[in-house]
């Protein structure tokens, strides 16, 4: 950085006589809130022209790799960056105040403010410049009617009456806004359409603002009226007339208007040669039918929910008028033509991990994929996997090496697979039921081989475009500890509580998951996520056995004990656009699992665990906690398998900013903890949830570098510990931070490696 900071001293090859330009300042005078003003300011600043030089970190890179082009002096590194961003110097005299003022005031009055005052002037320093604007807004104008002007039509008068009477944003008192005028224009576009009128668009309605026969000075009567005209064919109604699908369209059979299996169902005419989709299974998709009334919510639902099959390349659908009016409406022809994917596919991938724990390997995945094995878009999936990883760390971790195989089968039916007819309520989207099973072998080379089993059942869908379900009434897996070898039956003998949530492997459980996902919405500022998280285990086993007069502890069911506990978790992200390219993301974790009855903690693997590369960067993975446990040796087997816990709170925040061309930066602060729910009573309850949970809270900072092309995030992260546990498990403020030092840098700088970002 210091490099290229003295190498991009641009200012010194600004022509003499000229000031390089470096912004608009922009002050609003008068009696408007600071909201007000702050929305005034941010909406002006979007006419300034032109714009300064774009700095990254400080340094004008597209002007010193221009600069140096321009020269004769430019190496490989700076014809490189002058390819992707280089510009020229914006120059002060190159502003013109006149332009941006017209362009002020053009926003001003959009917004309401006429008859503002703008004052601006060229403030020129010793090598750069800004231009400065003074904002005196006018008197803001106000809605003080709003009303619809019939346009002789009895029905549109009165959908579009009913319609302004509950409007919401056009109201009294409410400011005039040209943009809000606009999006409600849309708005009404949309209503009419879902009421029939195929052919109406926003650009037939236009709003009178009358601002001279009003009582109040400042206001304006808003009147909503149908252009003149409009055609006429826009102001009909339109019901849905024949309705032909193709389910296995492609441009070959583009003219074709018979097939082999072509049938008629419930109305519905569909058209192919064999039957690649039974007319049956792919008739609940479709949201319209003969006779009802055009509706563009249908249209686009029906839409969304044929491109959810995951079967289809394109789906379109296409309306034709028909040349008569009957009843005074109009007939749409409906045809849907689908062009269906490759129905087998084969993938082998190879993969190469690296992770914060020393831990490197490669994995070699097959997998087989049917995507309409029944003819109703159900798909079938069959994956292998076989992988091996080597533990690179020296002292006792060293030869902690696994392999790892196994085998999955999943069945999808996009429909919902129930006893119950609910089919009415899911208009968004259908819900996928889904069956699987897997077995898994894990082969830890030097301690055990765990063999799993999963089987579930379970359903997914959309209530809209931000929330998912996902629910698993029934989920068994069933892990079986083999092979254990002396050193980790040693390990075993010397923790009880390990040795418990190690035995206690049948996980017969309901899981639920919820999602608010708004990360699309792009014009939004600020965007949330949340992921909410359920699991229930061994509660129906337990309530029959205990109505069955078995109420003590250690229930087995054929046999085999089962884990008892409620877990549950939440996850709150927010990604607020600081600038058009960078972003202040915050996150919140709460975990927390209460084992009873059987159980004394988790099962081993439902606990939760914290450090690493998606967790507390500046330790590494399962390094922190539970409580105020602390080790000493860093590489020991049991602080690997010990350091896990029933509760997690984790917080992180990162600000996220360009570089140049892919590269991103990132700096960030992780804090966080776990602890368990019942604590270890062999020794004194040590890493328990207490009232002092907050005084055990380790706190780690650090910088990133991304590679960011879009399809895949390569990520590199650096961190140390701000403040951790000492040997005798107090948390303090590190205050002695020694760079220099090697065995220092050893213990206190943790290096991530990873694929994507952290959250």
């Amino acid at each position: 950085m210091l490099f290229l900071a003295s190498s991009c001293n641009t200012l010194k090859y600004i022509p003499e006589d000229e000031k390089l330009y470096t912004g608009a300042d922009i002050s609003i005078k008068g009696k408007l809130s600071r909201y007000e003003k702050g929305e005034l300011k941010e909406e002006l600043n979007l006419v300034t022209r032109p714009k300064p030089n774009e700095k990254i970190l400080g340094i004008r890179l597209g002007l010193w790799a221009r600069q140096r082009v321009n020269r004769g002096v430019s190496t490989f590194y700076s014809r490189w960056i002058n390819k992707r961003i280089g510009e020229e110097a914006v120059l002060l005299s190159e502003i013109d105040l006149n332009s941006t003022n017209k362009l002020m005031r053009n926003r001003l009055e959009n917004k309401g403010y006429f008859y503002s005052q703008i004052s601006s002037k060229k403030s020129p320093g010793r090598l750069t410049g800004v231009t400065k604007f003074t904002i005196r807004p006018g008197t803001r104008l106000l809605i003080s009617e709003y009303e619809y002007d019939s346009v002789g039509i009895p029905l549109m008068d009165s959908l579009l009456t009913e319609y302004t009477s509950r409007e919401k944003t056009i109201k009294p008192k409410a400011p005039f806004d040209l943009y809000m005028l606009k999006q409600a224009r849309s708005n009404i576009s949309h209503y009419l359409k879902e009421q029939g009128y195929y052919y109406f668009n926003a650009d037939y309605l236009i709003f009178d603002a009358d601002s001279v026969n009003t009582t109040e000075p400042n206001r304006v009567k808003l009147t909503l009226m149908v252009k003149e005209n409009t055609p006429q064919a826009a102001l009909a109604q339109y019901k849905i007339g024949d309705i032909t699908v193709f389910p296995h369209y492609t441009l070959l059979n583009d003219s074709t208007k018979t097939g082999n299996d072509t049938a008629i169902y419930k109305g519905v005419e569909y058209i192919q040669d064999g039957i690649y989709f039974y007319p049956a299974k792919l008739h609940p998709y479709l949201l319209f039918k003969e006779g009802d009334l055009y509706d563009e919510e249908e249209e686009r639902f029906t839409s969304r929910r044929l491109n959810s099959l995951q079967n289809y390349r394109y789906v379109s659908i296409r309306f034709q008028r028909d040349s008569t009016l009957a009843s005074g409406y109009g007939t749409l022809n409906t045809s849907i033509y689908l062009s269906p994917l490759k129905k087998r596919s084969f993938v082998a991938e190879f993969q190469g991990t690296s992770k914060s724990n020393n831990f490197v390997g490669t994995a070699l995945t097959l997998e087989y994929l049917n995507r309409n094995i029944f003819h109703g878009a159900e798909t079938f999936s069959l994956k292998g996997k076989v992988g091996y990883e080597a533990q690179l760390a020296g002292g006792e971790l060293s030869g902690l090496n696994s392999l790892e195989t196994g085998i999955a089968a999943e069945y999808r039916v996009p429909r919902l697979v129930s006893p119950f007819h609910l089919h009415e309520k899911f208009r968004y989207s259908i819900p996928k039921t889904k069956f699987r099973l897997s077995y898994d072998v894990l082969r830890r080379v030097q301690y055990y081989s765990l063999n799993s089993f999963l089987g579930l059942v379970g359903y997914e869908w959309n209530v809209n475009a931000y929330v998912t379900h996902n629910l698993n009434p029934i989920s068994v897996n069933l892990i079986n500890i083999a092979k254990k070898t002396a050193a980790f039956e040693e390990l075993l003998n010397d923790n009880s509580f390990l040795r418990r949530s190690f035995e206690q492997q049948f996980i017969p459980a309901l899981s639920y998951s919820y999602q608010y996902n708004k990360l699309l919405l792009t014009e939004q500022r600020s965007r949330f996520l949340v992921l909410f998280n359920a699991e229930l285990a061994g509660n129906m086993f337990g309530l029959i056995q205990n109505i069955g007069g078995n109420s003590g502890t250690n229930k087995s069911l054929f046999g085999v004990e089962y884990a008892q506990y409620n877990k549950f978790d939440i996850d709150v992200r927010n990604y607020f656009e600081v600038t058009q390219n960078s972003q202040f993301v915050t996150r919140l974790f709460t975990g927390w699992g209460f084992p009873y009855g059987n159980s004394q903690s988790l099962p081993y693997s439902k606990q939760y665990f914290s450090g690493g590369p998606n967790s507390l960067r500046a330790f590494r993975i399962r390094s922190v906690g539970p409580g105020n446990y602390s080790t000493t040796d860093e590489t020991s087997t049991s602080s690997f398998f010990d350091q896990t816990g029933d509760i997690k709170v984790e917080g992180n925040l990162e600000y996220r900013f360009p570089i140049f061309s892919y590269f991103k930066g990132a700096v960030f602060a992780d804090a966080g903890n776990v602890w368990l729910q019942n604590g270890d009573p062999e020794n004194n309850f040590e890493g328990e949830f207490t009232k002092d949970w907050s005084n055990q809270i380790a706190v780690g900072a650090g910088i990133g570098l991304r590679l960011d092309i879009q399809f895949v995030v390569v990520r590199l992260d650096v961190a140390t510990p701000l403040r951790k546990a000492d040997a005798n498990g107090t948390f303090t403020w590190q205050d002695n931070y020694q760079f220099g030092n090697k065995s220092w840098r050893q213990q206190n700088i943790v290096w991530n490696f990873a694929i994507g970002y952290p959250f």
